[in-house]
This record gives C-alpha cells, sequence and structure tokens, in this order.
C-alpha cells in the first residue's frame, strides 16, 4: 500500500490555493520522505526518488486551486507520485543507456522546482467556470428527475503545463494533458448522473457521486479522461483514447466499455461492450474483448469477476441497481450513492443480513420496498428525520389486498 502522507494543517492549504510558494515549499519538506519512498517503490530504483519529487510538486502547484482538504491533498501527491513515475520511465527508456540523473536532496530538488514554477503566471491556480452539462437526479417520489445542472471546473493552468507532455509515448502525454489549460472537472454528485459530450463520437455517460478529468488538448495527440468513480464511455474511432482509474489505464482506439473505481472500492472493474481494450496495472496487462470483464486488484493483479459482481458494479449502465446475496452494509453505501438516500441502522447486527434485489434505477420507492422485503427490515426516520433501518417484526407479511367481491352478490 502506498505510504501516507504527513497530515498539512489548514492554514496551509489556504496559502497554496492562493500562489503562496512558501506553502508549497512546507508541503514538499513534510511529504519529501514519502513521496521518495513511493517513487522508489513503483521505479524499482532510489534514484526515481528526487525527479519524480520534483515532478510531483510542479503538478500539484499546477492543480493547487482544486485541492479543499486533506484528502483531496493526499489524493493529489499520489497521482502526481504515479504520473511522475511513469513519466521518468518513459524517459529513461527512450535516452541511451537509461539517463539516470544526479542524486538529489529535498533542498536541491525544492531549488529545482522553485525555479520551475516561478516561470509560471501568477493566475495560474485561480478558477475558472466553463458552459454547464446536463446530469439527471432522482426525484423524491421515485421517478425520473427533471434536468439539471452541473458547473465545469477547469483546472488551474501555467505555461509549465506544457512541460508535463514530453514525447513519452501515449502514456505519458495522456496523463501530462490533465495539466494542460483547456483541461477540465466535471464532477456528479449522489443521487445524479450525468452525460458529457467529449468530442464528435466521443461521450461519456457519468454515475453519481463521480468525477470525470478530461485532458488538455482532447484529440489531438490522445484523448485521456481520469475517472474517480464511475462512467460509461462511447469512444469513436480515432487516435489513442485512455481511461486513468486509481492505478489502472484501459486504453483503446475505438469501441464502449464502462469503469468503476470509487475511492472505496477494494480494486477496479471495467466491462467491455463493443471492440477491445488493453487494461494495464503496475502488475499486469490484459486486452479484453467485448462481452468481456476485468476486475483489478489494489495490489495490481487480474482475474475475471463473478457476473453478479460485475452486475452490482455496473447495473447502472444498464438502467439498474442490482444486488446478489451482499451485505447490507455494502447495500445501504450503494442507496445513499444512486438514490441519495443516506440511510442508517442503529441495530449494528442488520449489518450482515443479505441482500439480493434489482431494480429500476429511477425509481427510489421501489428500491426501498425491494431492499424492506430482501433484508427484513422496515424503512422509517428517525427523531432528526434521517432515514434509517429497523428490524421488522418476524412473521411480518405486506397487508393483503381485500378481495373483490363478485359482481351482482348482495349481502
Amino acid at each position: 500500500m502506498a505510504p501516507t502522507f504527513p497530515s498539512v494543517d489548514s492554514a496551509t492549504l489556504k496559502a497554496l490555493r492562493k500562489g503562496d510558494a512558501a506553502a508549497l515549499e512546507k508541503i514538499h519538506r513534510a511529504v519529501y520522505a514519502a513521496v521518495v519512498t513511493e517513487a522508489t517503490k513503483i521505479g524499482g530504483d532510489p534514484t526515481f526518488g528526487p525527479p519524480v519529487a520534483e515532478l510531483a510538486m510542479i503538478q500539484l502547484w499546477e492543480n493547487r486551486a482544486n485541492i479543499e482538504n486533506g484528502e483531496e491533498l493526499e489524493e493529489a501527491i499520489h497521482t502526481a507520485v504515479r504520473g511522475g513515475a511513469t513519466r521518468e520511465q518513459r524517459r529513461r527508456a527512450n535516452s541511451k543507456g537509461g539517463d539516470k540523473p544526479a542524486a538529489g536532496t529535498v533542498d536541491t530538488t525544492w531549488n529545482r522546482i522553485k525555479a520551475e514554477i516561478s516561470k509560471a503566471p501568477a493566475a495560474a491556480g485561480s478558477k475558472h467556470t466553463t458552459p454547464k452539462h446536463h446530469v439527471e437526479k432522482v426525484d423524491s417520489d421515485g421517478g425520473r428527475g427533471v434536468m439539471i445542472a452541473v458547473g465545469v471546473l477547469l483546472l488551474g493552468a501555467a505555461a509549465v503545463g506544457g512541460w508535463f507532455v514530453m514525447q513519452s509515448g501515449e502514456h505519458g502525454v495522456a496523463t501530462g494533458a490533465y495539466t494542460l489549460p483547456d483541461a477540465k472537472q466535471v464532477s456528479v454528485t449522489p443521487g445524479q448522473r450525468g452525460n458529457l459530450p467529449l468530442a464528435p463520437g466521443d461521450t461519456a455517460a457519468i454515475g453519481s457521486d463521480t468525477r470525470i478529468t478530461v485532458g488538455g488538448e482532447y484529440g489531438t495527440k490522445v484523448r485521456s479522461v481520469r475517472v474517480d468513480g464511475s462512467a460509461n464511455l462511447q469512444v469513436s474511432n480515432g487516435v489513442h483514447f485512455e481511461v486513468n482509474a486509481k492505478d489502472v489505464t484501459v486504453g483503446t482506439t475505438s469501441g464502449s466499455f464502462a469503469v468503476r473505481a470509487y475511492k472505496d472500492d477494494p480494486g477496479v472493474i471495467v466491462r467491455v461492450k463493443e471492440g477491445d481494450v488493453k487494461v494495464d496495472s503496475p502488475k499486469e496487462s490484459k486486452t479484453i474483448g467485448a462481452g468481456k470483464s476485468i476486475s483489478v486488484a489494489k495490489d495490481g493483479t487480474m482475474s475475471e469477476p463473478a457476473p453478479a459482481e460485475v452486475d452490482q458494479a455496473l447495473g447502472w449502465t444498464d438502467g439498474k441497481v442490482a444486488f446478489t446475496n451482499t451485505p447490507l452494509k455494502v447495500v445501504m453505501v450503494e442507496m445513499a450513492r444512486w438514490y441519495d438516500l443516506p440511510v442508517t441502522a442503529k441495530d449494528t447486527a442488520l449489518y450482515s443480513r443479505p441482500v439480493t434485489m434489482s431494480v429500476a434505477l429511477e425509481s427510489k420507492k421501489d428500491a426501498i420496498a425491494a431492499l424492506e422485503e430482501s433484508a427484513n427490515v422496515k424503512f422509517s426516520y428517525d427523531k432528526d428525520s434521517k432515514p434509517v433501518l429497523v428490524d421488522a417484526p418476524k412473521g411480518a407479511k405486506p397487508a393483503a389486498k381485500p378481495a373483490a367481491k363478485a359482481a351482482g352478490k348482495k349481502k
């Protein structure tokens, strides 16, 4: 598992967002040892540490306007380290004799970082907005919701962004594209789903509770999309298309496939509908075709998931939410995600009850009814009007409908 970086106080994060280089230096010095350790583990060589630390901090500076808290900071650093290690691997592979850089320290690395970020425009960390895209929301009455808008957030950009797009192969160009000026982010909240046109013939259906990042200069050298959550991609024939999800890369030139990679998921699941896709992890690489699925564990190993597992992970792309003998605790998390229904249970003994159900994604009412029946629980509200599940009375059955009177029969 990747090392956990030392915590950074809110004042430092606030200063970073405002473009204070001293705040970046403070973060750099705090996380340097952990960054070097992670880079060494990925690259298999201690000399990876200093150059990757440099790349990571410059990318962090590029994206500083989008980091609101410590959790997002840690995620941003991990992502930057992985991308930096990949770019360093590519650079060495394309150089004669490996071209290892000279040894570096936290001080010498910071001097190079400071020199590089000083070239960037002062407004690099500002946020910008672009025209809105539409998403669907599930209404409280369980029907299909009205269309509402979600803003698209452009990533902070600077002249140094282009520095990342090195001639280091398609993957290096793809990951570097997230730092370019026209890169953009779209976030979809729980209970919503979105549809994002990427380019003619390319679309991304976005699952609930998901953030999509679209790489800049989309469609020129590469087409790149980062998925934090779940998305269903339709890709027309063209230059290399790549999805980055956690440590997994999914590449193709055309086709249709779905990806699920929520932060709390144990791994990444990919299902292919059309065409062939190449799935890469730090440990393995496999190509899968239409009708096939693959699961990538945290350690990078790959396996073929059971149909029920795929159905649970990506059923939303078929307009349903499905579970097969799934613990109630897991189902509760999914109810909060897909229906914006953060239900709890005070009796933790209910958590292990198995749930088997399959209902339309649009109907919250049907989902509640199916959950009650399968888990033998009752949906209710506590004194604070928060949704809760309680144990249903033993032997309780739905009230029988009154029998219809025979035509013409008198009392």
